[in-house]
């Protein structure tokens, strides 16, 4: 149990860390603005977007799915969303990549 704690604190930590202007102009002078972008619009989606998700879920499907509420906090999505959201921004800003 308090490896799991110690988990939960960490994850906790990491997410609230990545919002911090310090990170955000290091992220932005390493890779550049398109990757801060895609970056931010990843976490929002993943948070507001997985709430909404799941209480929707929770409302329609099985009450059972609001014990997840919060899963957004606890566990990362972002190998499903991040390709999603690099995909979508790819197809809006029509960039083609160079086939070498």
């Amino acid at each position: 149990m308090k490896r799991f704690i110690t988990y939960i604190k960490h994850t906790l930590i990491h997410k609230v860390s990545f919002w911090k202007l310090e990170t955000l102009k290091s992220v932005l002078k390493k890779h550049g603005p398109t990757f801060l972008t895609i970056l931010i619009v990843v976490e929002i989606i993943e948070h507001v977007g997985g709430l909404l998700l799941i209480r929707w879920l929770g409302l329609n499907v099985h009450e059972y799915f609001h014990a997840l509420l919060p899963a957004p906090f606890l566990f990362c999505f972002h190998w499903i969303t991040a390709p999603i959201v690099f995909f979508i921004y790819m197809k809006i800003t029509n960039q083609k990549q160079d086939g070498n």
